[in-house]
């Protein structure tokens, strides 16, 4: 049987939509893990924006590497210029869920912050408060998934491996 080809374009366009995301693993001194609280916006809450705490990151812009926009959301975020190099930790792959198209999420760490950088965190207004905790203090705080989710990445950080996830758990 004869395989029917299509032009390249409409085939791409036959092709799942995905986004990519980035986020960065940002500790102080004494290992603990900087996360960000999202700041309350009436517009944002009627549109189903959950506030939630998460580590300094947001998604890809067109044409945007991975760790070229880890860098850009930290910046914007946090004020903060990463200028070392930054290490992949890991991966996180979302499936699709309330009307969001699968997201793969890339996690990197640039390493401990100084003093002076974890002192001179300046929030975006997109954000309303930023905590250093250890990572079992942050337990509380977030959702079983995101706790689970820091951990691997964390744990990858520290043992100078990567992780690839799943819903913010181990494959």
């Amino acid at each position: 049987m004869a395989k029917t080809w299509i032009p390249r374009e409409e085939f791409v366009e036959t092709l799942p939509r995905a986004l990519h995301g980035c986020g960065v693993l940002l500790l102080d001194p004494e290992g603990r893990l900087l996360l960000l609280h999202d700041a309350y916006n009436e517009g944002r809450a009627s549109h189903g924006w959950p506030q939630r705490w998460w580590a300094p990151g947001g998604l890809l812009e067109d044409g945007e590497a991975p760790a070229q926009a880890a860098r850009r959301e930290v910046l914007e975020e946090t004020g903060l210029k990463l200028d070392g190099p930054l290490c992949p930790v890991g991966v996180d792959f979302l499936p699709p869920a309330e009307g969001w198209p699968p997201v793969s999420t890339y996690f990197f760490s640039s390493g401990p912050l100084t003093w002076e950088q974890a002192d001179s965190v300046t929030l975006s207004e997109a954000h309303d408060e930023h905590r250093f905790l250890q990572l079992a203090d942050w337990e509380d705080e977030v959702s079983a998934t995101m706790h689970a989710r820091l951990t691997a990445l964390v744990t990858a950080f520290a043992t100078e491996r990567q992780v690839v996830l799943h819903c913010g758990r181990p494959m």
